[in-house]
């Protein structure tokens, strides 16, 4: 618990009843500190604050202000402030009940029981609005004790409507007991009506004297666009549209012609959680509030809805979606996914482009719908690209880009989202959250104002499922650091699994010395200084069996745990993961592994085989690893692997390439000993201990391994142990000790 002062806190309490904005998170830290220092004083004056800012805040006292009162009162009475909240609340309960109340209409042409009926209804009527006014005055008497000018003239009012209420009640159950058949008290009659009207004109009055509880005034599309986080690009361009539209409108008003109408329709662009999908429901209200749309009514699709699996069915798929859409937006996602290039077969998407175009451009329903194609934008400027056709109805000025939200952006959707939860964040809390978002963000499938929402709803539900019932008034508005905490991965230290590596001394100073670069540099980060760019693509050069894969595992540990990668997953590919047979194949195949690769360490085995002649698709390969190393210089680690000649010419192929690998580490073969090491090793792990006997026949058959594989030297006690299997599988019993030892006759 944060320690707070006495002269702190009281100092800053006087600030806030003073008029400055109450700061949620510090006062209900000043709340617990109170509980524990017993300063009851500091305690009420806090909790006031806030049951004040959260009535403001919300426009009611919800359940949390409402333990606060309760607390309050454990300590005395509650101050003025307070009261009158308390109070206000009540008159909202009582304008709710008395705004719903209009007494019946009776005349004179009604027969009896008509009569009847409808008085009765008046007496119910006037009953439940004296009950209600007798609980307003009795309110506003309390509330004049506080301010008497605010409340002086709903008391007086209250007090008059009271009085013709109970009167209004009285005379009515006097005329319906003198109803006998055609028979009736005019006398009665006329007083009851006459104070009907009166009683209405002061419950009209009181009603317009009452606290309105706080509601949400409906917005305009523009200002819910205005609302919105970000988007800055985005709400001027809408804006000048929108501006656009009107001086078209008012034109067209005026007697002006115009035989061209400008085009509703729109393509967004932006990566998951832009708010592509919020867009097009703003951009559907603002073409219906001008008029341009009959409803502002989003359908939303995509390819699952509109292609179909045999000819004909993808045409009514299409314009049964059209057929819904008519008078407002037909929204379709991930459109791209409707027809790639290079699609051939029985795929029926580009019949469904076909289908929409002719529905857009001709017959019944042309203009009388707006579509809105939606996707990422590297997917669907190539989409478009392949169907000009369509691209052709989407004119320039209506593509929008919806960029990537900033951290700032991002931390503003959590706030906004916990809010809505009736939760704060503290600031401990919103530096975990951004740290948590700079996990995520990866690559282009990172969902921005998506991500932020799922991180505080797991924040939300962690903090419920580890208090439960055990949770203090605080609990349930703050939401803190431990919240958003993830849970640390119980991993081996590096320095234990450097230790468990047999040989390589060298390899493993180089893998001491990054790690100790990158913490220091992390280090000096924090304490504000400059920090050095590192770095860390490698070459891995050896023979087969010399642990170059396994290095590259701890390598991408390494680099994880020192917080250099996010992910810090290993991909292991070779040529043929990268390389396709095709041209223009191989580029996008790349792309696609490196994609696969963010965030972690690309192991590229055999490297070299990627320097082929001059028709070879590796050197596209080559050029798109370059490339994309660039765009992704801070997310990704490629480390190229192979015997040492050949990737010395692979480097030597490609002036980018060497440029790039300025870390070659270079992996001995095993010595004879540490071959046996891994061996004994590699035996242990799995509970197999070797003889004497078995060590001397294992140091023979060590002599044939070739180039110190130590692959090739597993293979041996791979085979010792299938070797023991044949040799004990017909023994009755077989003893502790047999099961474990390994012996001579089994190498």
């Amino acid at each position: 618990m944060e320690a707070f002062s006495k002269e702190e806190m009281f100092k800053q309490i006087e600030a806030w009843e003073q008029g400055e904005k109450v700061e949620e998170v510090r006062a209900l830290r000043y709340a617990q500190s109170s509980r524990l220092l017993k300063e009851t004083e500091a305690l009420v004056r806090i909790l006031a604050l806030l049951v004040e800012h959260r009535y403001i805040m919300t426009g009611r006292i919800d359940a949390l202000a409402e333990s606060w009162i309760q607390e309050i009162k454990q300590h005395g009475r509650l101050p003025e402030r307070l009261e009158q909240l308390m109070i206000e609340q009540q008159l909202q309960g009582s304008y709710q009940l008395l705004v719903a109340n209009t007494f019946p209409t009776i005349r004179e042409t009604d027969n009896a029981n008509a009569k009847r009926s409808a008085t009765k209804d008046m007496i119910q009527q006037a009953s439940q609005i004296v009950q209600e006014t007798e609980q307003v005055v009795e309110l506003t008497e309390r509330l004049r004790r506080i301010d008497a000018t605010r409340w002086t003239e709903l008391f007086e009012a209250a007090k008059a409507l009271l009085l013709s209420s109970a009167r209004l009640e009285q005379t009515a159950t006097e005329f319906v007991n003198s109803l006998q058949e055609r028979f009736y008290s005019r006398e009665a009659f006329r007083e009851m009506t006459e104070l009907k009207v009166t009683a209405t004109e002061e419950l009209r009055r009181v009603v317009s004297l009452l606290p309105i509880e706080i509601k949400q005034v409906e917005r305009s599309a523009l200002e819910e666009l205005d609302a919105m986080i970000g988007l800055e690009d985005i709400k001027l361009r809408v804006h000048q549209m929108y501006r656009f539209l009107k001086y078209q409108q008012k034109r067209t008003e005026d007697g002006y012609r115009s035989s061209d109408q400008p085009s509703l329709h729109m393509i967004f662009m932006g990566n998951p959680g832009t708010g592509k999908t919020t867009l097009a429901r703003l951009m559907a209200k603002i073409y219906h509030e001008l008029g341009l749309l009959e409803r502002a009514e989003v359908v939303e699709t995509d390819r699952s809805s509109l292609v179909g699996a045999f000819v004909g069915q993808t045409e009514e798929q299409v314009m049964s979606k059209v057929r819904e859409a008519v008078g407002g937006v037909l929204f379709i996602d991930e459109a791209y996914a409707l027809k790639r290039a290079g699609q051939s077969g029985n795929d029926y998407g580009q019949a469904a482009i076909d289908t929409l175009v002719a529905a857009m451009t001709s017959g019944e329903y042309a203009g009388r719908f707006a579509v809105v194609l939606a996707g990422y934008p590297e997917e669907m400027r190539d989409f478009l690209k392949a169907n000009p056709g369509l691209r052709s109805r989407f004119p320039e000025s209506n593509h929008y880009l919806l960029a990537d939200y900033t951290d700032q952006e991002l931390l503003e959707i959590g706030r906004s989202i916990a809010t809505s939860n009736d939760y704060v964040l503290t600031d401990q809390a919103e530096r975990t959250l951004l740290a948590r978002l700079e996990r995520e963000r990866v690559d282009s499938s990172f969902g921005n104002g998506r991500a932020v929402r799922n991180i505080v709803l797991d924040a939300i539900f962690k903090k419920g499922a580890s208090l439960g019932e055990s949770a203090s008034h605080e609990d349930f508005a703050l939401l803190e650091q431990a919240d958003f905490e993830l849970a640390a991965p119980e991993d081996e230290s590096i320095d234990a699994r450097l230790a468990s590596l047999v040989g390589l001394t060298e390899l493993k100073a180089e893998l001491k010395q990054i790690q100790a670069l990158l913490s220091m540099q992390q280090r000096r980060q924090e304490a504000g200084f400059q920090v050095l760019p590192v770095e860390l693509h490698a070459v891995f050069s050896g023979n087969s069996g010399t642990g170059k894969t396994t290095v590259a595992a701890l390598y991408a540990d390494v680099l994880r745990q020192a917080g250099y990668l996010k992910r810090g997953h290993l991909k292991v590919v070779s040529r043929a993961d990268l390389v396709s047979g095709y041209v223009g194949q191989t580029a996008q195949q790349t792309r696609d592994v490196i994609r696969d690769a963010l965030g972690g360490v690309l192991f590229i085995d055999e490297a070299y085989s990627l320097n082929g002649g001059a028709n070879d698709f590796g050197k596209e390969a080559i050029d798109t690893l370059v490339d994309e190393m660039t765009k992704h210089s801070d997310n990704l680690v490629v480390v190229l692997a192979g015997y040492e000649q050949p990737m010395q010419a692979l480097l030597a192929s490609n002036p980018g390439l060497k440029s790039r690998f300025k870390r070659e580490l270079h992996f001995p073969n095993y010595a004879k000993d540490e071959l046996i090491e891994i061996i004994v090793n590699y035996a242990e792990r799995y509970g197999y201990v070797l003889t004497e006997d078995a060590r001397l026949a294992l140091e023979e058959q060590i002599q044939v391994v070739p180039n110190g594989n130590a692959r090739a030297a597993i293979t041996i006690v791979e085979r010792a142990i299938a070797k023991q299997s044949v040799r004990l599988i017909d023994k009755a019993s077989v003893s502790g000790s047999e099961w474990s030892y390994l012996e001579k006759d089994d190498f």
